[in-house]
């Protein structure tokens, strides 16, 4: 009988050391892939599909949207000015250009009536219109949905040259 115990003791130890090691290996990967959420270079577009909406009236919607592209870990307050369909949001850091294009492409791909993104940093603040980013892409535009192509013509475009001619179309 003790030997018994004794066994289904030892067997209920290993099971429950087992799930330690499982969970603790689940939280380094569920930490490592919010870290790359962090960076333009590592972000996975894929992640934010979710956030697809017709409307930026939906508030928890686009926040929520803002809270999974890169610097959300530096993002403050946001506010909604719906009569003129902009979306304000503040971060408590410094500017990051690639960063600014690519959070203000990715919003204006899934939020489909988005048309103004006004980027407020601790040093410079940027207002970003459809109607440029439209321009930038020409017809490319309305593909971008597709992670494939997002990373393609945007993503990788970014991380390898310089931000210049993006933000003075983005922003003129």
């Amino acid at each position: 009988m003790q030997k018994t115990i004794g066994l289904v003791v030892g067997i209920a130890l290993v099971l429950l050391l087992g799930v330690v090691y499982v969970l603790s290996n689940n939280q380094k990967q569920v930490e490592q892939e919010d870290v790359e959420q962090q960076s333009v270079e590592t972000h996975n577009f894929k992640k934010v599909l979710a956030y697809e909406n017709d409307y930026m009236g939906n508030n928890s919607n686009i926040t929520n949207l803002f809270n999974n592209l890169p610097l959300s870990n530096y993002r403050d307050l946001v506010e909604l000015e719906l009569d003129t369909f902009t979306f304000v949001v503040n971060y408590n850091t410094s500017s990051n250009e690639k960063t600014v294009i690519y959070n203000a492409t990715a919003a204006f791909v899934l939020i489909k009536n988005l048309e103004i993104i006004d980027m407020r940093f601790s040093d410079q603040s940027y207002v970003i219109t459809r109607e440029n980013v439209e321009q930038w892409f020409g017809d490319d535009f309305d593909s971008l949905i597709d992670p494939a192509v997002f990373k393609e013509k945007v993503q990788m475009p970014i991380m390898e040259s310089t931000t210049t001619d993006w933000l003075d179309q983005y922003t003129k």
